[in-house]
C-alpha cells in the first residue's frame, strides 16, 4: 500500500504542472482568440493576475462548459481535457487524503 501511495503521490505532484501548463495554453488561446471573453474572465494568467475573482470565473468558464458557445474546436477539445483531467485529479487527491487520514499510507 505504501509503494501505491508514493506512486500516486508522485504522479499528483508531477500532474499540477501539467494543469498549469494546460491554464496557460487555455489562457493563450482565449487572450488570442476570444478577446472579449477572457476580458470578460478578468485577463486571468499563471502569476501575475492570479486572483480568486479570476480563478472563480475561470472555474465557471471551465465547469459550465463555457467554452462551447465559442465554436472553437481546439478550445473545445482543451476545455473537455481539462475538465477531465481535473476531475480524474480530484478523485485521486480524495484517495489519497482518505488514505493519510486513515492510516493507510504509514
Amino acid at each position: 500500500m505504501e509503494e501505491l501511495f508514493s506512486t500516486m503521490f508522485t504522479v499528483l505532484f508531477c500532474s499540477v504542472f501539467v494543469w498549469f501548463f494546460l491554464c496557460f495554453k487555455l489562457f493563450k488561446i482565449l487572450e488570442t482568440r476570444h478577446p472579449e471573453t477572457y476580458k470578460t474572465m478578468g485577463s486571468p494568467t499563471l502569476i501575475m493576475n492570479n486572483s480568486l475573482s479570476n480563478n472563480i470565473s475561470f472555474m465557471r468558464f471551465l465547469f459550465k462548459r463555457e467554452w462551447r458557445d465559442l465554436n472553437d474546436d481546439g478550445l473545445s477539445s482543451l476545455g473537455k481535457g481539462m475538465l477531465t483531467f481535473f476531475v480524474i485529479y480530484s478523485i485521486c487527491f480524495i484517495f489519497i487524503f482518505f488514505a493519510v487520514a486513515l492510516g493507510y499510507a504509514s
